[in-house]
């Protein structure tokens, strides 16, 4: 268990400041476990978070969606319920104060909610045309496809909800729970369990994503639910210190100083921006299952491949943890999205030749293995750079201002991205995926903007004292939200 235990006399002072994390001080036994429960809960979440996005996107176009709907399930509403409800988590989560501490509480209640909310999605498509059996007695010109699609998004968006309650504080749970000293290790090893994760779920599973879609959301749930539910209970918070009281009251007044306090420097500003024009330029994603299908390649080959490439990843992520360390992890991700940039242009060539199958296979292996050391840096550097930009003691609230921005992007990005594709389908009436073929386009000329808005961070950061000086800065009046 990882109750926070008392060091011995026998330890100095400074190996029990090594382990101690606020008012939590741990023996070697006692953060093992520590370290223990959180990756075991890491992999089961990494697992949940993979399915959904991975599936359903088949599953929609499997029951006639447009690009515009399964990009308004998958991404636009989502990223509208972030925007929402991310902030208001966030702080409240930061403020809140209770003998269970104040992120596992959330994570306790949602859980149970986001297990219900999977298992139904996995039986989303009986259960729609159960209820238009009975409705259709009533509405006889109701189309089956209108009532699967519409209990689709419903259940979506029920999981959703209840998801962000996981997704955005469990994050902050380590901040609260790890020894400073030994973060840069834990976030190596979290960072291989959530490849593992994924690299699992893409090389065994994916293949039966179509066939067995109710038997693959019932077993990952019910696995997230009792690993989650045992992780909470497992991992202790420490004490905190009350909350500061806030001057202001009214719903009015939080948001205007919520805003006035992350929008206070210019970096920040930057940084938001850099997010928002990721988040648009990434919304198409979640069609490249259908590029890669439209070149001639099968759900296993699709699932081999990145399954292969998460497992080679898992072995860079903890040596790329090291070169955040060295390098500062601002530079390291800048450097990893120029290298985007230049693999993501690979994928213009299936635009202008048509390949043999196997041929297709070789050049889409071949840019996944060139980009596998770029998405372990990337993913080794993002948190460490948010932790260094952004104040410690308001993390919560710019994560949340930042995720905002993210959320932003990602709704306007999610509904160009589903009109361009299907304004592409126009020209392709033989219902050929040909025009699925266009998405580098897409990616690679939002990742140039945002590349240029990252650059401006970078000289930013310089200016307000870089690796010799930078503290994140605090011009803001210090009253919580």
């Amino acid at each position: 268990m990882s109750a926070p235990s008392v060091s011995s006399p026998q330890e100095s002072p400074h190996h029990a400041d090594r382990m101690r994390c606020g008012t939590l001080v741990y023996t070697k036994a006692g953060l093992f476990a520590l370290f223990g429960w959180l990756l075991w809960g890491d992999f089961c979440f990494h697992l949940m978070q993979t399915i959904t996005p991975s599936i359903m996107p088949l599953v929609l176009r499997s029951e006639g969606a447009p690009n515009l709907l399964i990009s308004l399930t998958i991404s636009t509403i989502p990223a509208l319920l972030n925007f929402v409800m991310n902030p208001i988590i966030s702080t409240y989560s930061d403020r809140f104060r209770s003998k269970g501490g104040r992120r596992i509480p959330f994570l306790r209640w949602a859980t149970p909610f986001v297990t219900i909310s999977l298992i139904l999605i996995g039986f989303s498509q009986n259960i729609g045309r159960m209820l238009h059996g009975v409705l259709v007695h009533w509405f006889p010109d109701l189309p089956a496809s209108v009532m699967v699609l519409g209990t689709i998004s419903i259940l979506m968006t029920s999981f959703v909800f209840f998801d962000l309650f996981i997704g955005t504080v469990f994050w902050y749970l380590f901040n609260d729970v790890v020894p400073t000293a030994f973060m840069g290790r834990f976030l190596g090893f979290f960072r291989v369990v959530g490849s593992l994760a994924g690299s699992l779920f893409s090389f065994f599973l994916f293949q039966y994503a179509e066939s067995h879609t109710s038997i693959l959301f019932t077993s990952v749930a019910i696995l997230y639910g009792v690993a989650f539910m045992f992780m909470t209970w497992k991992v202790k918070e420490g004490e905190y210190p009350p909350p500061d009281p806030v001057e202001r009251t009214g719903p009015i007044a939080w948001i205007r100083l919520f805003f006035s306090q992350c929008l206070s420097h210019k970096i920040y500003r930057l940084i938001f921006l850099w997010s928002a024009v990721g988040a648009f330029g990434g919304s198409i994603g979640m069609f490249g299952i259908f590029m890669s299908q439209s070149i001639g390649l099968t759900l296993d080959q699709i699932g081999k491949v990145g399954g292969s490439a998460g497992f080679v990843g898992m072995f860079l992520m903890y040596p790329m943890g090291a070169l955040v360390d060295r390098f500062h992890p601002l530079r390291v991700m800048l450097v990893g999205k120029i290298c985007y940039c230049v693999t993501t242009s690979i994928g213009l060539v299936f635009l202008v030749w048509d390949f043999t199958p196997q041929t297709a296979l070789l050049i889409f292996a071949g840019s996944v293995a060139l980009a596998i050391p770029i998405g372990a840096a990337t993913t080794a550097a993002g948190l460490p750079m948010v932790m260094q930009l952004f104040p410690k003691d308001h993390f919560g609230q710019f994560n949340a201002a930042n995720a905002m921005a993210g959320c932003v992007g990602g709704i306007v990005g999610g509904l160009a991205a589903g009109a361009f594709l299907d304004f592409l389908k126009g020209f392709y009436p033989d219902g050929s995926l040909f025009y699925y073929r266009f998405i580098p386009v897409w990616q690679l000329f939002f990742m140039l903007i945002a590349l240029g808005a990252m650059l401006l961070v970078l000289r930013e950061w310089k200016r307000l004292g870089g690796d010799a000086s930078y503290t994140p800065p605090e011009t803001f009046k210090r009253k919580d939200v």
